[in-house]
This record gives C-alpha cells, structure tokens and sequence, in this order.
C-alpha cells in the first residue's frame, strides 16, 4: 500500500500513464493521470523551453496524432525511479518511418523524461527524445 507523497505511488502514476497513454494503447485514459493543465517541456529537466501547458484531452488528441502519422509502434518502458517528488522514465518506441521518411524503414525512438507528480496528477515534465531510422 502506498501514502500520499510516496515516491511509489509517483512512480505508479507514471507507469500507468506510460503503458496505457504514452503507448497508444489507450490515450483516452489520460485524464487519470495528467492534471487539468500540465506543463510540458522539451529537453532535459532544467530546460527553460515549455512546448504548451496541455490538457489531457489534447495529450490524448497529440498521441492519436502520433498514430496517424507514424502507424502503429511498440512501446517497451526501460525503466521507471522515482525520489523527491520526481519520477525519472526511460522508453524505447518503435515504429515505421512516417511520410517523407525512409518508407520500409522502421524508426526507433529514445526518450526519456522526468515527471512531476502531485495530488496523484502528473503536473509537469521534461522530456528529451533521440529518433534514429533503422533498415
């Protein structure tokens, strides 16, 4: 069982939120782990860019748009720490490369991020993604 502030519970906020939104699997379910507005930024933690406050109904809107973009993908989370209030997140998703990509080719994408969690909602995060095209 977990506690409010329990580093545990942040990190399960964050594995539900990336096996069942971040995957694809179920974007619609977003609302159960995004607060109303989350702040989103691009780079490591630290980064001064923020790319929106997003709500989840248009995170959910975002991973359907990855969908129709780049098909469908597999998403294997490699790892999940959380400590002080911060859940550090690790993935590898793959995919086909999308229009004006290497058609047959498939992408691979790196990504890591780092979550803030509060009143069981993720409120911000960091996020720092490499793609490479594979044959």
């Amino acid at each position: 069982m977990t506690v409010p502030g329990d580093p545990r519970a942040a990190a399960d906020v964050v594995r539900g939120f990336l096996r069942d939104v971040r995957s694809g699997a179920r974007p619609d379910r977003a609302h159960r782990y995004l607060a109303p507005r989350v702040q989103a930024h691009q780079g490591p933690p630290g980064a001064v860019r923020a790319v929106v406050g997003r709500a989840p109904g248009q995170y959910a809107a975002h991973v359907r748009e990855m969908q129709a973009a780049a098909g469908p993908w597999t998403f294997e989370v490699l790892g999940v720490t959380a400590a002080a209030g911060r859940v550090e997140a690790a993935w590898r998703q793959t995919g086909a490369a999308g229009t004006g990509g290497a058609p047959g080719r498939r992408v691979v994408e790196h990504g890591r991020a780092t979550y803030r969690v509060e009143g069981g909602r993720i409120t911000e995060y960091w996020i720092d993604a490499r793609q490479e095209v594979v044959p």
